[in-house]
């Protein structure tokens, strides 16, 4: 059950990922993350009502947490998606979503890393490298995608592990806090920005789209660590950037030269490895 909690997880989040790239093409990302937030507060919050979860005050914290450090993280990847090649920032930001709660687990909780865990991380650095160093075709992206996908692990990872931390009878108001306090940073740097609030009629279908597979993406991975493993939940939900990239190559037809393939196959076998370990 675990296994395939995460892997719906991974494809949901993936899928979001994508519709907040397409939209941000259209508005600001920092706009659309704080849209998606709200809305995907609204819908958590009617979901939590439905199910039954003790609130507490550890359990709130720990999803705010993770909504602040996931709002900086979204913000990033979908403006990695908008402005450069989703083929890169996609895989770098699931190794490093894949690797960061292995490796805070090892440190700071009960699990150790084992040889086969670390071998895969290695590995996921290799693919970062390996894709880092391919050419763009459009000059001058490439850094810039990289950057933009490690914002996303970090944001995405982080969350990650804040919510592994809550208690399995919270139900799904970790969820609520992770979209409220998400909403409110944002709304906070749109705030101070004066960034404009004007939007298409295109881009609201897409933020409710978001919304929905952000919210049921977190649920799902939230499920998944009460039935299962965290460390394994969290490496499947990381897979998440084989949704997104195979979003980018149906619709904008993105090409991966040889190198970067062989990038990204590091990347998936880093992932596989990190889980099993």
């Amino acid at each position: 059950m675990t296994v395939l909690l995460g892997l719906l997880a991974g494809l949901s989040v993936g899928t979001s990922d994508f519709l907040g790239g397409l939209a941000s093409r259209r508005a600001n990302p920092v706009v659309v993350t704080a849209a998606s937030s709200l809305v995907g507060f609204l819908l958590a919050f009617v979901a939590a009502l439905a199910v039954v979860g003790e609130v507490r005050l550890a359990d709130l914290a720990w999803g705010a947490l993770g909504g602040v450090v996931l709002a900086g993280g979204l913000v990033a990847l979908y403006a990695g998606y908008a402005r450069a090649r989703v083929s890169i920032a996609a895989p770098v930001a699931g190794v490093g979503a894949a690797a960061l709660p292995v490796i805070v687990a090892s440190l700071f909780g009960d699990d150790a890393l084992s040889p086969t865990a670390t071998t895969g991380v290695l590995l996921g650095l290799v693919a970062i490298g390996l894709v880092s160093i391919a050419r763009s075709e459009q000059r001058g992206t490439v850094g810039s995608s990289v950057l933009y996908g490690l914002g996303g692990a970090v944001g995405v990872g982080m969350l990650l592990v804040c919510l592994a931390n809550t208690a399995k009878d919270s139900g799904l108001w970790p969820i609520v806090a992770v979209r409220g306090s998400g909403f409110v940073v944002l709304a906070v740097i749109i705030a101070a920005k004066r960034f404009t609030l004007s939007a298409s009629r295109v881009v609201w279908p897409h933020v409710i789209g978001i919304a929905a597979l952000v919210t049921a993406g977190n649920a799902l991975f939230l499920a998944a660590t009460r039935v299962g493993s965290t460390s394994v939940a969290a490496v499947l939900t990381s897979l998440f950037p084989a949704a997104t990239v195979f979003w980018a190559w149906l619709v904008f037809r993105e090409r991966l030269r040889r190198v970067q393939m062989l990038g990204l196959g590091i990347a998936l076998m880093a992932v596989a490895l990190i889980a099993s370990g």
